[in-house]
């Protein structure tokens, strides 16, 4: 597995199949593809959770496995200070790959702030759809570049992405579990015959905008959560 300096993994493929989008730059700025994880993951909220919390994504950390990183809020929120640690993980068998990663987040300060999203590109064809819950989603009739949010039925609920080349499911284990935890998935993408982020995005029950409330950690509390995408191939070669 190949990473950036702050730990997004770059490709994911199965044989010839790209299951995951590769990471790429965008004209404009920014990029696309790739996996990574992010802390928080949405900036549109009332404050102080407009603010970034030390962005995840954008902070270096050393390339071997796990990948540690210490983030601090500034001085002007109240997020918070937090250890997160990340190993990733891949399994090859006959037609199938899967890829586990599994973070732990740590309060170092009195009381931190999270609400963790997970962000898979998946490659996509034509006609590809998402099973969430108890409906179907064809992605091509996503709005564009507009986030959609759907609720899981429990934490541990599976997603699936079916397309032309493969099938994927995605399930998210969280621990500690409690009444008050909530997973939901933002699915969104800007170039819809290329590839589709589907992100668990874990906090408490929904806020007014539907998308979970940050959890609260008192110092030493942890939060583990065990990321796993399984794929496997529909397409042979003749």
């Amino acid at each position: 597995m190949k990473f950036t300096d702050t730990g997004t993994l770059v490709n994911w493929q199965l044989d010839d199949i790209h299951i995951i989008h590769p990471l790429h730059d965008k004209a404009d700025g920014g990029s696309r593809g790739g996996v990574y994880l992010c802390i928080p993951n949405f900036e549109e909220l009332s404050p102080p959770f407009a603010l970034k919390h030390g962005e995840y994504r954008i902070t270096p950390c050393e390339t071997d496995l796990p990948h540690q990183k210490n983030l601090t809020a500034p001085d002007e929120t109240n997020w918070g200070s937090i250890e997160v640690i990340t190993d990733w993980q891949e399994q090859t068998e006959a037609n199938s790959k899967t890829l586990t990663v599994s973070t732990r987040i740590r309060a170092v300060s009195e009381t931190a702030l999270v609400r963790p999203g997970f962000h898979p590109y998946f490659s996509i064809s034509p006609n590809s759809f998402i099973d969430i819950a108890d409906t179907q989603i064809e992605v091509a009739t996503l709005p564009h570049d507009s986030l959609r949010v759907h609720h899981a039925n429990s934490p541990a609920a599976p997603i699936q992405l079916s397309t032309a080349d493969y099938v994927v499911t995605m399930t998210c284990d969280i621990s500690p579990l409690s009444a008050s935890l909530a997973l939901a998935f933002g699915i969104w993408s800007d170039k819809k015959a290329e590839y589709v982020c589907i992100e668990p995005i874990i906090g408490k029950q929904p806020g007014p905008d539907g998308l979970p409330t940050p959890l609260t950690l008192q110092q030493d509390e942890e939060l583990v959560m065990v990321f796993t995408i399984r794929a496997e191939r529909v397409r042979f070669a003749g």
